[in-house]
């Protein structure tokens, strides 16, 4: 377990953060796996702090390091398959979190995804990438400490609006045209966009969340077969070595789904969503401006080499395109511009609780739609 805990949560004397590099012939797959390096590449301001009970990560360097009994649980969030993730609230602050907890037993055919996961958290700021606060393990679990999105999934206001207006989706289309152009700049493939992993701020801008898939690579390439099928570009169903560009093919179904309320593939069952992507072209409703028809049929190439956003022009073609002709880019990134749906949250005393956890308040979500 020991062994396990280090490569992990780098329990180490010797080592104050741990990275991924990528061994000469990784191809990501079980017979070459990820290698780990003892490297200090976190910013000055922020450390990784050890000891041999647990990790804890934090923005300030002076702040201390905290464990399960610094947060009271309040309610389940959502589940897994190796975990959950809970809203709990540290008792010195009163602050609300989000806990990932996951089970070491459920993990060991796993670490890799979970060293990357903590890894991307702990490197990458951004406006629109949720943020990791602290990192610490009990015997049993890891915790993961992340900054609470307030207004939830976009899968639950898409699924309650139907559709979006091309204005709704462009923005936040944008908003994640942003933050997967600073994952690509860092040598990060997200390989997991959709809706579920698209969350909303207490102000409605995205946060973008869960990185159990992504893959650091120092050349942008890898084959591994992963993600959600309907949202999978065809290079990664056919075990193609690919690069960033499959982020690109899952934005633009994620743009068609945002604007007709389904993915443009999707048959009824898993192979028939697979042959549709590899070998169908997206239906193009009669209702979607030829700015959306240009942006779409452009991402949702299945040639690679020529899709939009593909090198050497990259996220700019993309910014670049007219879809995007009222999107103001750096208020965008400075967060000025208004969000299309505002969160309305309301709190209050459940009079009875299904859930084994002690809570002192349940967080309601309500919305409203602006413009």
């Amino acid at each position: 377990m020991i062994q396990f805990e280090e490569a992990i949560l780098g329990l180490s004397n010797d080592v104050d953060s741990m990275t991924i590099s990528k061994d000469e012939n990784d191809d990501d797959n079980a017979s070459t796996r990820s290698s780990i390096t003892a490297v200090d590449s976190t910013p000055h301001d922020y450390k990784v702090k050890l000891d041999q009970q647990y990790v804890s990560s934090t923005v300030e360097s002076s702040c201390p390091k905290v464990g399960s009994n610094d947060f009271d649980s309040l309610c389940v969030l959502g589940r897994g398959a190796f975990g959950k993730v809970l809203l709990v609230k540290h008792r010195a602050s009163r602050t609300l979190y989000a806990m990932k907890t996951l089970k070491k037993a459920s993990l060991v055919l796993h670490v890799n995804n979970i060293k990357t996961e903590r890894q991307i958290l702990e490197q990458v700021r951004h406006p629109f990438i949720v943020q990791l606060y602290y990192a610490f393990q009990t015997p049993t679990e890891l915790h993961m400490i992340l900054e609470y999105a307030v207004g939830g999934e976009l899968f639950r206001y898409l699924d309650q609006e139907g559709m979006f207006s091309e204005p709704m989706a462009s923005f936040y289309a944008a908003e994640l045209v942003l933050a997967l152009s600073h994952l690509h700049s860092l040598g990060i493939v997200y390989r997991d966009l959709k809706p579920e992993n698209c969350l909303l701020d207490q102000s409605g801008h995205i946060l973008l969340t869960d990185f159990g898939l992504s893959k650091v690579s120092l050349d942008g390439k890898t084959n591994t077969i992963c993600g959600t099928a309907e949202y999978m570009a065809p290079e990664v169903l056919a075990g193609l070595q690919y690069d960033y560009s499959v982020d690109w093919w899952s934005l633009g179904i994620l743009i068609y789904d945002m604007l007709t309320g389904s993915p443009p593939f999707k048959g009824n069952n898993r192979q028939k969503t697979i042959d549709g992507i590899m070998s169908k072209k997206p239906a193009m409703p009669y209702y979607f401006t030829n700015e959306a028809k240009s942006l779409l049929t452009g991402l949702l190439r299945k040639n690679p080499h020529v899709r939009l956003g593909a090198k050497p022009k990259g996220a700019d073609a993309i910014r670049k395109h007219r879809f995007f002709r009222k999107i103001d880019w750096k208020a965008l990134s400075e967060r000025h511009m208004d969000p299309p749906i505002v969160p309305l949250v309301v709190s209050y005393m459940p009079y009875h609780l299904s859930l084994s956890l002690s809570y002192s308040h349940f967080a309601c979500v309500f919305f409203r739609t602006i413009g």
